[in-house]
């Protein structure tokens, strides 16, 4: 008897658990639903011109990216490209935030050019940005296999290639404070060759909070000297002084810069006001 009463205890609870964890999920799944609808529609307000070329910049219809940092206090945000012809032109990352200090609702903006023309942007806040300098530039990746004849093996290569990579972040030059960055290991984008239908490219990340991407690196098979080879460049989305290195050889860096400098020659971050979702929980 005793038995059967506490079976039946047992089953109860987890009955109990069961509808609880589903009325927890619903809303929380109900408030995803609308920042992400809320962030879609702020990424497709992003006006984006190429100034001097013929480039027409095409917004990718879902985020290449969704990612938390409760450090920094995002509710939630998400990262959108911007293609030409397949290829990447830019990156803007969206986020649901509150303000570190008051816990005000923002969004946050935060873009970076990824094409060597400049760029103009235009927000629905009547913000502007015009890059003053190219945004990347590519350079071969030392000791690299010759591309790959298959898309699957190319995949396979670009994600060996960036193991050998490795990024350290200064947060405060003030007290030394730096920080060793952690590679996402699964690319955030990937574009095919229009022509041959080819894998051509892919971006990675690398983070420091959460899966915040702080620095972006590409990988992209580009003709030089008439032979296909792997080439890299890396776009800053962080104030923080980056430097990257390659099988154990700086390749690339950039300098720490001061937040309240913005914009700068090929990207800028910004906060505007948001009204929360129904239901919203600081974090």
């Amino acid at each position: 008897m005793k038995r059967l009463v506490r079976q039946l205890v047992l089953a109860a609870l987890s009955i109990s658990l069961t509808c609880s964890t589903a009325f927890t999920a619903e809303p929380v799944k109900g408030r995803r639903e609308e920042l992400l609808r809320q962030m879609r529609s702020l990424a497709e307000e992003t006006k984006i011109k190429c100034d001097g070329s013929d480039c027409q910049p095409e917004l990718v219809k879902s985020p290449v990216f969704r990612y938390d940092d409760q450090p920094r206090r995002f509710i939630d945000a998400t990262v959108w490209a911007w293609t030409s012809q397949g290829y990447p032109v830019a990156f803007q990352k969206i986020e649901a935030k509150l303000h570190q200090s008051t816990g005000e609702p923002q969004w946050g903006y935060c873009f970076t050019s990824l094409t060597e023309d400049k760029l103009s942007v235009e927000w629905s806040s009547g913000r502007t940005f015009r890059s003053t300098e190219p945004g990347i530039s590519w350079d071969l990746v030392p000791a690299a296999s010759a591309p790959a004849s298959r898309s699957a093996d190319r995949r396979r290569q670009a994600r060996d290639i960036v193991r050998g990579f490795a990024g350290r972040i200064v947060i405060d030059p003030k007290t030394n404070r730096s920080a060793e960055m952690r590679l996402l290991p699964t690319p955030m984008f990937e574009y095919d060759d229009v022509e041959s239908g080819l894998l051509r490219g892919a971006v990675f990340g690398f983070v420091v909070y959460g899966t915040n991407p702080d620095v972006l690196v590409l990988l992209e098979v580009r003709n030089q000297d008439g032979k296909s080879q792997w080439h890299f460049a890396a776009a800053r989305l962080t104030t923080g002084g980056i430097t990257l290195n390659y099988q154990e050889k700086k390749v690339w860096e950039a300098e720490f810069v001061r937040p309240g400098t913005a914009p700068y020659p090929t990207w800028t971050f910004f906060p505007t006001p948001r009204t929360p979702v129904a239901g919203e929980e600081t974090p």
